[in-house]
């Protein structure tokens, strides 16, 4: 008995936990709810539409005669015929209903409960990546605190604090940039030479792969126009390039290559890095998704950079591909629409 009673508390506490569940219950009450209004007032004006045109059938045949106890019986039996007739139909259709709104209303909630568990996991995410970071500093400001640590000890604290502070920084500019990137996806675009953009960031990030012993070439030559926003394309070949080199090996290489492919200007990127496998492809667009955890602190990486690429990607209607193979290296294909000068 104590389990069952447990069993039922338990149920009651997930189904209050439960709001989608909830929700769908409800909608799908309001559904039949007004079903049975309509068929309600429908079955109503149906029954004594026909009731009145029975009586009326029964009065014409019966003109100048006296109406007989056999015919009031044939008219109460037929009008109770067309009565169980109508409340099946209508249970029918109020049964049908709620299995059907029961449906519907699941189908209208799916999108709202895919987007409320992503915005949950989000949020722990976020809250998890900045744990750390925050554990580090008050670590370290707990040490300082107490006074009793060398000159060198106390600018190791600062710095890692700072790097710390660093790193916070830029995973906060990140999720702001993610926050915001449907009020991005509004802004104008402009046309421009995306080949200026790629040759600027390749040589940008040069001093950042060989801080990281990783050999970067591009092949870049002739004019590359394309609509679109500038800043946002220089994040975007940014954040490839340097998940390029993060996910290479010391002595490794990086090749960006941007050519025209029938209609399309395309970025190509290619590493060969550590590789990713062929199950874990579909999630590397994915928020705070790490193809390697044990290099993300090292790396001061977030999860965030690809999820920006595919953002920004979107919102250029371009597209992106992948391939990769474990211990040869990854190629990522960014597509976009070119224009005429």
């Amino acid at each position: 008995m104590k389990n069952i009673s447990k069993q039922f508390a338990e149920s009651a506490i997930n189904f209050k936990d439960n709001y989608f569940l909830r929700a769908r219950l409800k909608l799908t009450a309001y559904y039949a709810s007004g079903m049975f209004v309509v068929v309600f007032l429908f079955s109503l004006a149906v029954y004594n539409l026909f009731a009145k045109n029975i009586n009326d059938n029964f009065s014409d045949e019966s003109l100048g005669a006296e109406s007989s106890t056999a015919e009031s019986v044939a008219i109460e039996k037929t009008k109770n015929q067309l009565q169980n007739i109508i409340i099946f139909a209508d249970g029918l259709t109020i049964f049908l209903t709620i299995i059907g709104g029961y449906y519907l209303a699941g189908r209208t909630l799916e999108p709202i409960r895919k987007v409320y568990i992503k915005q949950k996991k989000f949020v722990a995410d976020s809250a998890h990546e900045l744990r750390t970071p925050l554990s580090v500093m008050k670590t370290g400001a707990e040490a300082i605190l107490m006074g009793n640590s060398s000159r060198e000890e106390y600018i190791k604290l600062t710095n890692d604090s700072l790097e710390e502070i660093n790193f916070m920084s830029s995973m906060v500019n990140d999720l702001l940039f993610l926050a915001e990137s449907d009020g991005f996806k509004k802004k104008e675009f402009h046309k421009l030479d995306f080949g200026k953009i790629v040759q600027n960031q390749v040589e940008t990030m040069k001093a950042y792969a060989k801080g990281r012993e990783v050999v970067m070439e591009s092949q870049i030559e002739g004019e590359f126009l394309v609509n679109g926003e500038k800043n946002q394309l220089k994040r975007l070949t940014t954040n490839l390039i340097k998940n390029a080199i993060d996910y290479n090996e010391s002595g490794g290489r990086v090749d960006v290559f941007l050519e025209k492919i029938k209609s399309y200007v395309v970025l190509r990127v290619i590493d060969t890095g550590i590789g990713i496998k062929k199950e874990k492809l579909k999630y590397i667009f994915d928020r705070f998704y790490k193809i390697d955890q044990s290099r993300m602190r090292e790396l001061s990486g977030s999860g965030l950079g690809l999820a920006i690429v595919k953002e920004i990607a979107d919102a250029h209607k371009g597209k992106i591909e992948i391939t990769s193979e474990v211990g040869r290296g990854t190629e990522i294909k960014f597509f976009l629409a070119k224009t005429h000068s």
